[in-house]
């Protein structure tokens, strides 16, 4: 018995909407009912949407690195330093604002 397009969609949509966690339970769980066909394309469909997750993780770690590397520690320190004054600057204004 072939599953119906609809039942791959909700298949996908439900695999997309867990997280790795939960998708590794339930590929572990579908290997052990490996009784029939359907159940070798939920297993496919679920290890593609976990590679898809792996892959996503890791373009975000790539992205948070490069912008950690990026920018130096100078930088980051001026930074720092222009928004205590930017504030310190804020609260002035607003205190004598008040007075």
């Amino acid at each position: 018995m072939r599953p119906v397009p609809d039942d791959i969609k909700m298949l996908i949509n439900k695999c997309s909407n867990m997280n790795i966690e939960e998708l590794k339970a339930h590929i572990k769980h579908w290997k052990k009912k490996n009784d029939c066909h359907h159940q070798l394309q939920i297993l496919n469909i679920a290890k593609k949407e976990l590679d898809l997750k792996y892959k996503e993780r890791q373009e975000q770690i790539e992205l948070l690195t490069q912008s950690l590397t990026s920018s130096s520690r100078i930088g980051r320190w001026i930074s720092g330093i222009k928004a205590i004054l930017k504030q310190f600057v804020f609260f002035k204004i607003r205190s004598h604002r008040s007075e």
